[in-house]
């Protein structure tokens, strides 16, 4: 067991990736003293790190929390389940491996909504700090960075083919989804290095190999945090049915997630007063907005099946098996080294539409759909094209369901409650409907999924409400602003009415980005650096 000291100078709660990003940034000057913090496990199996493993990791239940949502009465009154990772490295562990930015217009609505250099312009360099892109050192990539990335690419024929049916069908396509402002489709780029998934906790100096001024903990819930008057002094840390009380020389940095993150401070009195009290939490702070504002992806599969072996469906034949796990072991090749959405991009859900509004990904297979260890194997040939309503206006809440701190909280992140949302989604899937009827795949595919019976905006609309799904981009619960009578945190991610405490995830994003959540956040961790280390 990890031995603690009674404090450090920096404590850090949550390994994910803003957390790994983090304390491996401050503990890079040695005269400090670290704590990173972890619930979950140690990420040290090793399917972890093969990139075409990452379907069976994702839902690995010793790997993330098990979250559902409320019923949701814009999804058909369903639960759906919310993946949020409980593993060293986070999401970065677990994740699909796209490295997506957003938009630039994303951040600069951030600065006109109060969040003072957060302009595309000002985060763009710290984007640039840590990558090390196979494109090399340029304007919009780092060349010399600790996270590696890679342009994505694919084995599969299919991959190739849908990008060309995209076109086909009037669509453009772009060499880099990282550009300023992306409007088309083309291959992601991945998280992915020498064939192994690029996790923070792998990328980032210190979180593996250990230094002497960086104590890293996992299988330890942090159950609150301790109050000296406005500061927050330190935290309550639970490990093997024990509690010790740590403190915080300088800073605590909660990089907890959207929904960890808020549930901290709710425990520890910041937050709604009145709801607190029903709780029996003596309130620190009223602060109506943690929680609320809560974010999040809505997804829709259009499902296709295929006549020819083109999709990953192959790899499940003894023979091409064995050759691909082999490719994998000698030499990190293969389609065992590729992410599972090669290909995808930014569109306009209808042609009128001002900038992008949504987002797909091209997934070269379709899951099967009997239960067991196997069951999510592709049982026939096919791939599915997976549309998500990228600028969602929905907004839900998370709020405590008891004062114990292994209760789950009460997620309602209320799902298309905004009818703007809903339309995205109906005109994205109207659109990518016609890639079927593309010559590049028109006499190999059909779709299976809604299914031709589904007709006309209304039914699609339904089928959307009854089926579609979200993904792991929660954000917003402690939203950045200029004020307490706005928000949670300030420009510089510092709780308001609160010394000594930041935040540093996802959760600060006042609107979430039309794009994958992992690369903002990491930019976002590496400013929580600059700032703490000058604290």
């Amino acid at each position: 067991m990890t031995a603690l000291t009674p404090a450090y100078d920096f404590i850090v709660v949550g390994a994910g990736t803003a957390g790994c990003v983090l304390a491996s940034r401050l503990s890079e000057d040695s005269a400090v003293r670290v704590l990173l913090v972890e619930a979950g496990v140690r990420d040290t199996s090793p399917l972890l790190a093969i990139p075409g493993a990452s379907v069976r990791v994702s839902s690995n239940p010793r790997l993330n929390w098990g979250y559902l949502t409320e019923p949701q009465p814009g999804m058909a009154g369903r639960r759906l389940a919310l993946i949020q990772a409980k593993v060293v490295g986070g999401g970065s562990s677990i994740n699909g491996m796209v490295y997506t930015r957003g938009a630039a217009t994303d951040y600069d609505e951030w600065a006109a909504a109060g969040c003072d250099g957060w302009r595309f312009a000002d985060v763009l360099p710290i984007f640039r700090r840590s990558q090390a892109s196979d494109r090399g050192e340029g304007p919009l990539h780092g060349g010399s960075g600790p996270m590696k990335t890679e342009r994505g690419h694919s084995p599969l024929p299919i991959a190739s083919l849908i990008l060309e049916a995209l076109v086909q069908i009037g669509f453009p396509l772009i060499e880099d989804l990282n550009a300023p402002e992306p409007d088309g489709f083309g291959f992601y780029d991945w998280n992915i290095a020498d064939g192994r998934r690029a996790s923070m906790s792998a990328a980032f100096p210190g979180i593996r190999s250990g230094r002497a001024n960086l104590t890293v903990v996992s299988g330890a819930v942090v159950s609150r945090l301790v109050m000296r008057g406005d500061r927050a002094d330190g935290i309550e840390l639970i490990r093997d049915g024990r509690k010790t009380v740590i403190r915080a020389e300088r800073e605590t940095a909660l990089c907890a997630g959207a929904i960890g993150s808020a549930k901290l401070l709710l425990l520890s009195g910041v937050g709604p007063a009145d709801e607190l009290r029903a709780l029996g939490i003596p309130s620190v702070i009223d602060q109506p907005h943690v929680g609320r504002n809560l974010t999040n992806h809505v997804s829709y599969k259009l499902a296709f099946e295929c006549s020819q072996p083109i999709t990953a469906r192959k790899y499940l034949h003894p023979w091409h098996g064995a050759v691909e796990a082999m490719r994998y072991v000698m030499g990190r090749k293969g389609y065992l080294a590729c992410g599972a959405a090669p290909v995808g991009g930014f569109f306009r859900s209808t042609a009128y539409s001002v900038r992008p509004d949504t987002q797909l990904f091209a997934i070269p297979a379709l899951p099967g759909t009997s239960r067991g260890f196997l069951g999510a194997l592709p049982d026939r040939h096919g791939f599915a094209l997976l549309i998500n309503q990228g600028r969602p206006y929905s907004r839900g809440s998370v709020v405590l369901r008891s004062a114990e701190a292994d209760a789950a909280p009460v997620i309602d992140p209320c799902y298309l409650s905004d009818p703007r949302d809903l339309e995205a989604l109906v005109g994205g899937a109207e659109r990518l409907r016609a890639v079927a009827a593309a010559p590049a795949i028109a006499a190999l595919c059909n779709e299976v999924s809604p299914g031709i019976a589904v007709r006309g905006r209304a039914a699609l609309a339904q089928s959307i409400r009854e089926t579609g799904g979200n993904y792991y981009h929660v954000s917003g619960t402690c939203r950045m602003g200029c004020s307490i009578a706005d928000s949670v945190t300030d420009s510089r991610l510092r709780v308001h009415g609160l010394k000594g405490l930041r935040v540093a995830d996802a959760s600060v994003m006042p609107t979430l980005v039309n794009g994958n959540t992992n690369a903002p956040v990491i930019m976002i961790a590496e400013r929580a650096a600059e700032w703490m280390a000058d604290s």
